[in-house]
């Protein structure tokens, strides 16, 4: 079995003009994409839509200008509509069940892709690289590594066998896993490395799974200010949202950033 992710990021590194970064991964089987793309497509025709990008459908902006016919009312039947695939399609766990053996799991109670998001708040990661400078110099490197251990986790759970990536194009993420799957010592102390059979970036607007990362991106990013009905039914679904503040900055795992230092990854940027 194959689990294909589908990752795309929300704001930039770039403390002047947001307060956040966030890294959403959407994650399925071949089936279940193949299922919900059939559902999106007939969306975007009921609704006469272009692809959604959601920054630009909710300010009017680009192919969701008034221009092309579009409205604040118009833009959210379809987003609604699209929160509606999405509600259809993603998995639903089910009750706890207690395994042999230590511990517990949830079960699944409906088949479906999932969903994780990553964020971290600019602020908090600058103030703890100056406590902890061993940090990445990018809080994009962090995201993607977080949110892989996620998606890789999701995919021992369901049985994968292997990975295919897809990174939205022109974002700084991609750029961090191909440095992990082309870099010798990296490879051998992150084992399921081998396992990724494609990494590579994709036009979001020809990928309904990227256009889903693209909506809950945002819906996190814009989580304090929740004013249309379908963000808090997006919001009210059960997927993982993780945010790493301050305090958990500090407390990397120990020997983390010491390992990752001495595969001599290319060097980034320091965010702004």
């Amino acid at each position: 079995m194959v689990l294909k992710g589908y990752f795309d990021g929300g704001n930039q590194p770039d403390g002047t003009r947001y307060d956040r970064v966030t890294l959403a991964a959407a994650c399925g089987t071949n089936d279940q994409w193949c299922a919900l793309e059939s559902a999106w497509k007939e969306v975007l025709a009921k609704h006469k839509a272009p692809p959604l990008h959601t920054t630009d459908a909710i300010g009017l902006h680009a192919e969701f200008s008034a221009e092309k016919g579009w409205d604040h009312d118009r833009v959210d039947y379809f987003v609604s509509d699209c929160v509606g695939v999405v509600e259809k399609h993603m998995v639903l766990p089910g009750e706890l069940i207690i395994p042999e053996g230590p511990g517990w799991r949830k079960s699944i109670a409906r088949d479906g892709f999932n969903i994780f998001t990553f964020t971290i708040l600019i602020a908090d990661y600058k103030r703890a690289r100056q406590v902890v400078p061993m940090l990445p110099t990018s809080c994009t490197e962090i995201c993607v590594s977080e949110t892989l251990g996620l998606v890789f986790s999701w995919g021992r759970r369901i049985g994968a066998g292997f990975y295919e990536l897809y990174f939205d194009q022109n974002e700084p993420f991609y750029g961090h896993v191909q440095d992990r799957r082309v870099n010798k010592k990296s490879k051998k102390q992150v084992t399921l490395m081998e396992k990724v059979a494609y990494v590579g970036e994709s036009d979001s607007r020809l990928v309904p799974a990227l256009q889903i990362a693209d909506l809950f991106a945002w819906c996190i990013n814009h989580v304090g200010d929740v004013r249309r009905k379908w963000h808090r039914r997006l919001n009210d679904l059960p997927w993982d949202s993780l945010i790493l503040d301050y305090g958990l900055l500090l407390g990397p795992i120990p020997g983390a950033l010491e390992r990752t230092a001495a595969w001599n990854l290319p060097k980034r940027k320091l965010d702004r």
